[in-house]
């Protein structure tokens, strides 16, 4: 049994005007699980837009065409913004020290971890304050897509935000395990003293799967089950049984929150912020 099954969305505050989208922000998260976006109203520091797409896509290469009919229907993704910015979801993705830094090393080290088919290509994203680069293959497809629609965009892989996120919640007095939910796949980072301990991606197919990876991660690199700490994101429901099964073995498991900086409007109370952690640090992520 899956933990979440993300239903679509669509979220709209009363004072959205698509006229003032010069004043906007778009945020917009993709990948083979889904497609996202989020309007924050930058002068009035408040999100004002949620919507949430399910896809089931097989392969990268298709997600594209899924993508467009999406901007082809919705009008609001159509608007000229002040700014725009998109993370992108992949398990396709390695954590390398800055060292290696570069266009040649980042492609044979992802080369080495990950197959990069000839419609794939890298980018290459640098973690401020850890002397650390993480690599990650996407399909050209989309980003001639994204070009296409957009005159000017930031683009960061989903990870980034989280990890934002994590450091400015998480104590740096604890390890802390950060965990971010996919449909079919389990990030987890380890934080030791605010550096990363881990980075791996685990295929899960049920709770023992999960439970498994997770508890042997925290064995393996001394998670106290009494005094650290687990922190979760990503496509989870708040009452999942994989959270409380997970509460029976470590003592101090959160969920993430969003941007304390924002109003989020009577739209939003319904909605499980921790789910769509990344889109929603993805502007503070600049």
């Amino acid at each position: 049994m899956l933990p979440v099954l993300m239903h679509e969305l669509n979220l709209v505050d009363q004072s959205f005007d698509l006229k003032f989208a010069s004043e906007y922000h778009l945020s917009i998260q993709a990948g083979l699980d889904g497609f996202s976006f989020c309007i924050l109203d930058i002068r009035r520091n408040k999100y004002i837009v949620l919507r949430h797409f399910p896809l089931i896509v097989g392969k990268p290469q298709f997600l594209s065409k899924k993508i467009e009919t999406i901007f082809d229907q919705e009008e609001k993704l159509n608007a000229s913004y002040k700014t725009v910015s998109i993370t992108y979801s992949t398990n396709k993705a390695t954590l390398i020290p800055k060292i290696f830094a570069g266009t040649d090393n980042a492609l044979q080290i992802a080369g080495f971890t990950n197959e990069i088919n000839r419609n794939e290509d890298i980018l290459t994203d640098d973690l401020p304050g850890l002397n650390y680069q993480l690599v990650y293959i996407y399909p050209k497809e989309l980003m001639s897509l994204l070009n296409r629609k957009f005159t000017e965009f930031k683009i960061r892989h989903k990870s980034m935000p989280f990890l934002f996120s994590a450091l400015n919640q998480c104590n740096e007095k604890k390890n802390t395990v950060l965990i971010n939910f996919e449909k079919k796949y389990i990030r987890i980072i380890v934080l030791k003293g605010l550096q990363i301990s881990l980075y791996n991606s685990f295929y899960f197919k049920n709770e023992s799967d999960f439970l498994y990876y997770t508890l042997n991660i925290c064995q393996s690199l001394h998670i106290d089950p009494g005094n650290d700490e687990i922190m979760i994101g990503g496509y989870v429901a708040d009452d999942s049984s994989y959270v409380r099964q997970l509460k029976k073995y470590i003592s101090n498991v959160h969920f993430l929150k969003p941007p304390s900086d924002f109003n989020y409007g009577n739209i939003f109370e319904k909605v499980q912020k921790h789910q769509f952690i990344s889109l929603f640090n993805s502007y503070t992520c600049e």
